[in-house]
């Protein structure tokens, strides 16, 4: 600790045995110095955390380009893309081919991007561009 702390620290113990002393409580000397001293290392020890705190270099966390519009399909999708990248799970692809299977109707054609979701990988809906292209065109079905 630096000087200027001990001395606070020491200053702190005098007024404290000066004045149980001058109230006739006849304070132990000894065990009242320390439980000042643990007090100020407690709170010292977090006055020095708190000053030495700085920036994390954390980005700040994303805005969302779209409009929540209370679709439970699309909520899911987005959560769903948001993992697939990382996990390479092809589960997103599935729903999507689900949806399209839900939507179509017999006597109208599918465009080629949704033709290729129905005949291609999972790997194909690597891009946001490419998912938000898709949705568009199931939406449009």
């Amino acid at each position: 600790m630096r000087s200027t702390r001990v001395l606070i620290v020491g200053l702190i113990w005098l007024v404290l045995c000066l004045s149980l002393w001058f109230t006739d409580s006849n304070p132990a000397v000894i065990a009242l110095a320390a439980v000042v001293t643990l007090g100020a290392a407690l709170v010292l020890s977090v006055v020095d955390v708190v000053s030495n705190v700085g920036d994390t270099g954390w980005s700040p966390p994303r805005r969302r380009n779209y409009q929540d519009d209370g679709d439970p399909w699309a909520t899911q999708l987005r959560s769903q893309m948001a993992g697939a990248r990382q996990t390479g799970s092809t589960e997103l692809h599935d729903r999507l081919v689900a949806l399209v299977d839900d939507r179509h109707t017999a006597g109208q054609p599918l465009t080629p991007a949704l033709r290729e979701l129905l005949d291609g990988s999972p790997s194909r809906l690597a891009s946001r561009r490419t998912l938000l292209q898709t949705i568009t065109e199931i939406e449009a079905l």
